[in-house]
Order: structure tokens, then C-alpha cells, then sequence
């Protein structure tokens, strides 16, 4: 009894070390960053910053562990003990466990769930909201936002939407397939132990509540699939298709009416699922996932290579003219090169022996050729037609009559 309480005395002082290390590198580097942005008249953005952080943590945290727990408590309200496992003798000091349900069956009986349920739920709510805080930058970005003054040729958006709003849609989509995701882990943690999921060797079943269950977070990952498709249609605007940065002429007439076609097919996926609360089979899941997942590989990888080989690539030059253009118009923009002043240089003819030898160093410094951004020029010029395919580009040296 005595080494029991030393040893968790040990184990304590760790921990309370540990703490204070974690806690000292915290305090460490808000003060050195508090220094650094007083020092410089920077420091309201100091505290803004903080602030972000702040609310971003607490809204996620609070988000996430209620959303867990939610799923939990509802796993375990309605999962259904098992009704073949032999009664075990709880009033004994140990009890023999010779099977896996037996040992679920201990674990249902003596586990505090209700507590059990709410610290798991509030740690993961903890993990989660320390990595999203990451994403401060962007949450502000998306709050602080002023219009640009500028729309996109494809979609007539604001350029301020791709700066500020769309990264923060994207890392909420995906903060939100992470939710799905630990749901489905915690709640079926939860039904597995509680006799609501048995895989083991006598039976293999899943519970109507469980199935139910299991169909509302499915329907909620296909109205988040549908909305991150009609995301990919603003990422188009990002492709990098090796002609040209940005929407090509096969993302505009394939990609983009597919991304719409697969919104459509999501979102009647996500209605099947939510009717599967009634019917509790397992049809009506697998036909949406069949027909989300399986159009998807079909549609948005098999049809647009065809298309792109067959139809554009033997008039690839004529077809990507308008994106090129849109690509060029868009870069001078960005780089503020419209307001080039242009002065001519005129090339002078009178090149003599003397003046070369005047210029030797410079003139044996000029590359004939410089593989660097040869590639790339061969590329832009010469790989918009199809009869041209650059791999790598070599320098070799020839001897001339011994020189």
C-alpha cells in the first residue's frame, strides 16, 4: 500500500513538472513577442492577434467537445445491452472473464459512462481547438475583410473572397469532416462496448438505433461533401494544368458542370441517408455512397482526361487561347506591370575585335545556352502542341576543328 502511494505520489510530481514546463514556454513567448511588438508601435496588433486566438480556441473547443458529446450521449441512451452473454457475479471481489463480450458486458456494467463520455469528448475538444488555433491568420483575415475592388473572369467574384473568405470556408469544411469523423470513433466506441455494434465470432449485427445513428452522420458528411464540391469549383481557379495556372478550357466545359452534377448527386445521397432514420437498412447508405463516390472516380477523373486528349489536345493552342489571356492579363496585374514604361534600345552594329577584347570578362561570362530557364521557355513556347514533349534539357560541349 505504501509503494502504491509513493509511486502516485511520483506520478503526480511528473505531471506537475511537466505542467510547469509547458506553462513556463507559454509564458516565455508571450512575453518575448509582447516585447518584440511594443518595441516596434505594433502592439494593438499584439492584442488583436491574441484575441483571435482566444475566440478561435474557445469556439472551437466549445463546438467540437459539444458536438461529441451530443453524439456520445445519444450512442449511449440508446445502445442495447447484449441478451446472450452468461450473467456475471459483480458482488464477488474479481470476476472471471473468458470471452470478448463478457469483457464489454464488465466493461458496460462497471464503466461510469456519463463522465467517461464528457472527459473524452472535452480532450478531443481540447486536441482539436490547439490545431485549429493554427488557423488564426485566416480567421481574422476572414473577419477583417475589405472588398478588392476586382472580380475574376470566370465566376465575376471579388478578388478579396479567394484572399479571405475562401480559406476560411475550406478550413471549416474541414473541421467539420473531422467532427464527422470522431463522432463516428466516439459513438461507435460507445455502441460497441454497449451491444449496439457486435463484430465478434457469434454475431455480426449493428443495432436499429445504431444504424439510425450511423445514417444522420452520414447524411451530415454528404451535405459537407456537397458543399465542398461547390468549393472545387472556385479551386479550379488554382489548377496548375502545365499550359496555363488557373481554369482551363476542360475545367470550364467538364470540370465545372461535373463539380455541379456531383453538389446534385451529394445532396440526394445526404436526403437518402436522413430517410434511412425511418427504414434502417443498409441499402439505402451503400446506394449513396455508390453513387457519390463511384460518379466521382467516373466523372471527375476518367471523363475529363478523355476529354482532354482527345478533344483539346489536337487544338490545345486555339481552345486555351481566351484562359491564356485571362492568365497573362491577370499576372501583369498582380505585378503592377501595366505601368511599364517602355524605352527603346537600339541595337548598334559597329561591333568591333577591339571592343570585344575590351569586354573579354563579360563576354566570357555570356551562357550560349542556360538550361535553367531554357526548360521553362521550351515548355511555355513549344509543349501547347502535341507533337512536343520536353523531359530534361543537357549541355554538352563539342570540339570544332580542335578548339
Amino acid at each position: 500500500m505504501e509503494g502504491n502511494v509513493q509511486r502516485i505520489g511520483v506520478v503526480i510530481a511528473v505531471i506537475v513538472v511537466v505542467a510547469l514546463l509547458i506553462a513556463l514556454g507559454f509564458t516565455s513567448d508571450f512575453l518575448v513577442d509582447w516585447a518584440w511588438f511594443s518595441a516596434i508601435g505594433y502592439l494593438d496588433i499584439f492584442w488583436t492577434i491574441l484575441r483571435g486566438k482566444a475566440f478561435l480556441f474557445l469556439a472551437v473547443f466549445v463546438g467540437s467537445s459539444a458536438f461529441l458529446w451530443v453524439n456520445g450521449s445519444l450512442a449511449y441512451r440508446f445502445a442495447r445491452p447484449r441478451g446472450y452473454v452468461r450473467p456475471l457475479d459483480f458482488a464477488r471481489e474479481s470476476v472471471e472473464v473468458q470471452t470478448l463480450p463478457e469483457l464489454l458486458e464488465l466493461a458496460r456494467q462497471r464503466l461510469p459512462w456519463r463522465p467517461l463520455i464528457a472527459g473524452v469528448t472535452g480532450v478531443l475538444g481540447i486536441l482539436v481547438a490547439a490545431g485549429e488555433v493554427s488557423n488564426w491568420d485566416v480567421f481574422l483575415r476572414f473577419v477583417y475583410q475589405v472588398p478588392h475592388g476586382q472580380s475574376d473572369p470566370l465566376y465575376g467574384k471579388d478578388i478579396g473572397f479567394y484572399l479571405f473568405s475562401l480559406p476560411a470556408y475550406l478550413a471549416l469544411k474541414n473541421w467539420m469532416l473531422l467532427m464527422l469523423f470522431l463522432s463516428v470513433v466516439v459513438a461507435g466506441a460507445v455502441y460497441g462496448v454497449n451491444g449496439g455494434i457486435e463484430l465478434d465470432e457469434q454475431r455480426r449485427s449493428m443495432s436499429p438505433a445504431a444504424i439510425a445513428h450511423g445514417s444522420a452522420l452520414l447524411g451530415l458528411f454528404f451535405a459537407v461533401k456537397a458543399w465542398s464540391y461547390g468549393l472545387d469549383r472556385y479551386l479550379l481557379l488554382y489548377r496548375d494544368n502545365g499550359v496555363v495556372i488557373g481554369a482551363s478550357y476542360t475545367d470550364v466545359n467538364v470540370e465545372l458542370p461535373v463539380l455541379w452534377i456531383l453538389i446534385v448527386f451529394a445532396v440526394v445521397a445526404a436526403l437518402a441517408s436522413w430517410a434511412n432514420l425511418r427504414v434502417r437498412t443498409y441499402k439505402l447508405p451503400l446506394a449513396g455512397a455508390v453513387l457519390v463516390f463511384g460518379s466521382s472516380f467516373v466523372l471527375s477523373i476518367v471523363l475529363p482526361g478523355l476529354f482532354q486528349r482527345v478533344w483539346v489536345k489536337p487544338n490545345e493552342l486555339q481552345l486555351e487561347k481566351p484562359y491564356l489571356q485571362h492568365n497573362i492579363a491577370l499576372t501583369q496585374q498582380a505585378y503592377n506591370l501595366r505601368q511599364i514604361t517602355v524605352k527603346p534600345f537600339p541595337a548598334e552594329q559597329d561591333l568591333t575585335f577591339e571592343k570585344l577584347q575590351a569586354n573579354r570578362p563579360t563576354i566570357d561570362n555570356i551562357r550560349l545556352w542556360d538550361w535553367r530557364p531554357l526548360m521553362d521557355t521550351y515548355a511555355q513556347l513549344q509543349e501547347i502542341r502535341t507533337y512536343y514533349k520536353f523531359h530534361d534539357v543537357d549541355v554538352d560541349r563539342y570540339l570544332v576543328d580542335g578548339a
